[in-house]
């Protein structure tokens, strides 16, 4: 599971040969959940408000990136 990012203390991983819509998975404290690349809102899990608004703004600030990284990683 490779970290493709890491900001105020939130990590960011794309999971190797994950299936599903295309997404990732963040994680800060206790607290993970997975986020949809395509709009950047919570799948599923818990994330406070703050670093949820930060999650959704690197996603749309970087989707194209990430999705390359999505089709590379679970081709």
């Amino acid at each position: 599971m490779p970290r493709i990012a890491f900001f105020f203390g939130i990590s960011i991983y794309i999971y190797l040969d994950d299936h599903g819509a295309p997404h990732c998975h963040a994680m800060y404290g206790d607290y993970a959940g997975s986020f949809s690349l395509e709009s950047g809102e919570i799948m599923a899990g818990q994330m406070p408000p703050k670093q949820m608004g930060k999650i959704k703004q690197f996603i749309l600030g970087n989707q194209s990136e990430l999705m390359e990284k999505w089709n590379e990683l679970t081709a």
